[in-house]
């Protein structure tokens, strides 16, 4: 079956460029008519005819005024109503009942006298439906089964602008099928969206910053927007209380999710440190969106459709200042910009797409109605991607920054508070676990010896040099820390004296087989430690600290590079086997 087109804008005498022309050509592409309906007339009467003159209309008064329109679309008229008379070509032969769809309803109402009875009625998405049985996606007119060729539909139209409706004739079942998949669409991008919304305000009420709480608000207004789009938000409680508001909640809802957009990105990209300009550009774009909300919501204000064209100006401009704004923050090495460009330029592209096609009074395109959530839920779950890089980001630069707050700068173990605080979390486990807790005292011998003969410069070299080894015979758990100079504690939760005293044989013999070089002379180093284990006399960590830093005193005493234990008692010889 051949199907009409709604008509083509472009003026055949120009020369438009190559991307023009294939945009122009996407656009014209229409729903069209169902494959399994007929081929419908389309004829537009010239005269501008009261709703009293149905019955002169029935009669053929005016036959001669009406005239055939090559094209399968209603074209409303911005100064005055306009009437059309719809017939099908051929008799209606599918064991189902016609029906009439009117596409993109937005704007439209229309007064409708139907075969067989042609009582007059009024309609639109903005009122109750005469038939609940359908979404507001597109207006719905049931004809009789018994529709034959040629049988009359006269639609009165309200004035409007000038866009092209696509209509067709098809079965009630395709109706009813292709009803139930916009539906589910209607659903599935306003959920995934407010899934997101979900976890923006989590992590706003989390981090009480003011970039989540901007972003929820901006992905909100666009679900609210995508509802009385779709139709749904006018008969979908409490939203259907903004109805006689018609189409100033599609206006009012677009204009505060780009404020709220303006001020995301903003705080998102960091433009304030990144690009100065931008920045500024974008909040003055901010106060004529919140004025274009501020006149939606007043009808008086918004009476015509000027304000739907000023927002519209108003996207084409803030469109391409977003782009840029991604892209100077990504060109400037920000993973932000990368994140925003990927979310959001398919999105307003599509939106300058579908800004052309209200300024230029260009048909619907089918493919436009749902691409452009789709975009939309897109860029939502791609910047909450990005919102969580940021927040992992921001978590691990705070780690980093407790990693060095926590971190001797010299040696890059444990500095003295931080050692202090992993002993007194380990002292109380193991008194109330009942576990076994060792300390060792570690001393590098003769430092001062080292730093008059070599400089302090080697000496530094000297105590970075212990880390390796040290913590090369350390356990997943123990800790190894700086506790001043050249004195090192280790804490080894679990671990006994007995334990401790292999550990710290251990460690011993590894530094003083641990060759450094400094200017090309090797130093040899040596380590005196002494171990303290935690028992019943003891009440503080201070204290297991005092006994360990006695025994390393008898190791000093006893000639150096040895381990002593506290209490005194002469340690057993421990062999090399002990694990």
């Amino acid at each position: 079956m051949s199907v009409k087109r709604p008509p083509r804008r472009a003026d055949a005498r120009t020369r438009p460029a190559a991307w023009i022309a294939l945009l122009l050509l996407v656009l014209a592409w229409p729903g069209g008519v169902a494959a399994a309906g007929v081929p419908i007339e389309v004829d537009r009467l010239r005269a501008d005819l009261p709703a009293s003159a149905i019955d002169e209309l029935r009669a053929g008064a005016h036959d001669a005024l009406f005239e055939p329109q090559t094209y399968a679309a209603l074209v409303p008229s911005p100064d005055g109503a306009v009437w059309y008379r719809i017939r099908p070509v051929a008799a209606w032969s599918s064991p189902f009942s016609p029906v009439l769809r009117v596409f993109d309803p937005q704007g439209l109402r229309i007064e409708a006298w139907l075969p067989p009875g042609y009582a007059g009625s009024t309609t639109s998405i903005y009122q109750p439906l005469a038939d609940p049985g359908f979404t507001r996606h597109a207006l719905v007119f049931r004809l009789p089964q018994d529709l034959a060729a040629g049988t009359p539909v006269y639609l009165r139209i309200a004035p409007e602008r000038a866009i092209p409706r696509a209509i067709d004739l098809v079965p009630v079942t395709e109706a009813r099928a292709q009803d139930l998949a916009r539906a589910q669409l209607d659903i599935v991008f306003p959920a995934v969206q407010l899934a997101t919304v979900l976890v923006m305000l989590s992590f706003f009420f989390a981090l009480r910053e003011r970039m989540y709480i901007w972003f929820a608000g901006h992905v909100l207004f666009i679900v609210l927007y995508e509802l009385y789009a779709f139709g749904v938000g006018y008969g979908l409680p409490p939203f259907h209380w903004l109805a006689p508001l018609e189409a100033r909640p599609l206006w009012f809802c677009a204009a505060l999710s780009a404020a709220f957009l303006c001020q995301f990105t903003r705080r998102f990209l960091e433009l304030g440190s990144v690009a100065p300009r931008l920045d500024r550009l974008l909040v003055l774009a901010y106060w004529p969106l919140a004025a274009v909300a501020a006149c939606a919501a007043i009808p008086p204000l918004s009476a015509g459709w000027w304000l739907e064209k000023a927002l519209a100006v108003t996207f084409a401009v803030l469109a391409p200042l977003l782009i840029l704004a991604g892209l100077v923050a990504w060109q400037r090495g920000g993973r932000r910009g990368g994140f925003y460009l990927c979310a959001w330029t398919p999105g307003l592209l599509l939106v300058f797409v579908r800004l052309l096609q209200l300024l230029m009074h260009w048909p619907l395109p089918e493919w436009l109605v749902f691409t452009l959530p789709a975009t939309f839920a897109f860029a939502s779950l791609v910047l909450a991607f990005g919102l969580a890089d940021s927040t992992l980001s921001i978590r691990h630069e705070r780690d980093v920054a407790n990693r060095l707050a926590e971190r001797d700068a010299l040696t890059g173990a444990l500095n003295r508070r931080a050692i202090l605080a992993n002993l007194n979390g380990a002292f109380q486990r193991a008194r109330e676990g009942g576990r076994p807790l060792s300390l060792l005292f570690l001393d590098l011998d003769h430092f001062k010896q080292i730093n008059d003969r070599h400089g302090h410069a080697a000496g530094d070299r000297c105590l970075g040099a212990l880390i390796a080894p040290v913590m090369s015979e350390l356990r997943q758990g123990d800790a190894l820390g700086r506790y001043g100079g050249e004195e090192f504690l280790i804490v080894l939760p679990g671990a006994t004296a007995a334990n401790a005293e292999v550990v710290a044989e251990r460690i011993r013999a590894r530094i003083e087989a641990l060759p450094v070089l400094v200017s090309g002379i090797r130093i040899g180093l040596t380590l005196s430690i002494g171990i303290a284990g935690l028992d019943a006399d003891l009440v503080t960590p201070r204290e297991l600290i005092e006994r360990a830093d006695m025994a390393l005193y008898r190791a000093k005493s006893s000639g150096r590079n040895c381990v002593r234990t506290h209490p005194e008692e002469p340690l057993e010889p421990v062999p090399e086997s002990a694990p």
